[in-house]
């Protein structure tokens, strides 16, 4: 995969010009629109994403997925979580990296990036994925409320540079991509994306609307739903939003 950055010194949000460039016909597959400085950037559920300018990594994507279905989406969720989460492990040695469904990144019990994914479906297919992206690199104090935030720079010591980090994380991807793009089926991207999803197959602490309990995570759907094995041995499927982890536990 071609990739042409397109950099800005300040801007609301990546994705949101992200999506205007698209929407303007003004950049296409491959684009990736980088800012230093993000002053409205969103995570999932409206969560505001805090990052100090020209301490961190905050970019998107512009993918179109030609092979794959809109039913099939959640793969480019594990496409772009593994990509990260891989170049994470490789630099965090000595630290457990893990995927927390569905696309956050954990260093421990602590939150150090997050992606943000908004797909525009035409006719039976994905035209445009535009993938966000919020990483911490060499931030080491937040103000937010956010209740575990850490960074490379936390977590190592090293101050990362964000040109390399960032070159090194659109090859993994474009690797994973000319991996996949060819097969029939998903099921070996699914594997290694359970391999690295935190607190699978460990019993943990969950909330749904109906209250808190105790389960294991067994899998994902194909539709990405978080399929969970509760102490009654009965199978609980959620899909995004329906669930809460308890992170003290």
């Amino acid at each position: 995969m071609n990739f042409r950055l397109i950099k800005y010194k300040q801007l609301v949000s990546t994705n949101v010009k992200a999506i205007s460039l698209y929407q303007d016909n003004k950049a296409t597959d491959g684009a990736v629109i980088i800012a230093d400085e993000q002053t409205g950037g969103k995570g999932n559920s409206n969560n505001k994403w805090e990052s100090e300018p020209g301490k961190n990594l905050t970019f998107s994507i512009l993918f179109k997925p030609d092979f794959i279905e809109p039913s099939e989406q959640f793969i480019i969720t594990q496409l772009i979580s593994l990509s990260i989460q891989e170049n994470l492990e490789s630099i965090l040695r000595k630290k457990s990296v893990t995927i927390k469904w569905p696309n956050d990144i954990y260093v421990g019990d602590k939150k150090i990036a997050g992606i943000l994914i908004q797909n525009f479906i035409r006719g039976n297919s994905i035209d445009m994925s535009v993938i966000g992206v919020g990483l911490n690199a060499s931030q080491e104090m937040f103000i937010s409320d956010a209740p575990n935030p850490t960074s490379i720079i936390i977590e190592s010591g090293m101050d990362c540079p964000l040109d390399n980090l960032l070159e090194d994380i659109l090859e993994t991807f474009s690797q994973y991509i000319s991996k996949y793009q060819n097969e029939t089926s998903f099921s070996t991207l699914t594997k290694l994306y359970l391999d690295k999803l935190y607190k699978f197959g460990k019993r943990a602490l969950y909330k749904d609307n109906q209250g808190s309990f105790m389960a294991t995570i067994t899998g994902i759907t194909e539709f990405g739903e978080l399929q969970l094995l509760d102490k009654n041995g009965s199978q609980r499927t959620y899909g995004f939003k329906e669930i809460e982890f308890d992170l003290i536990n």
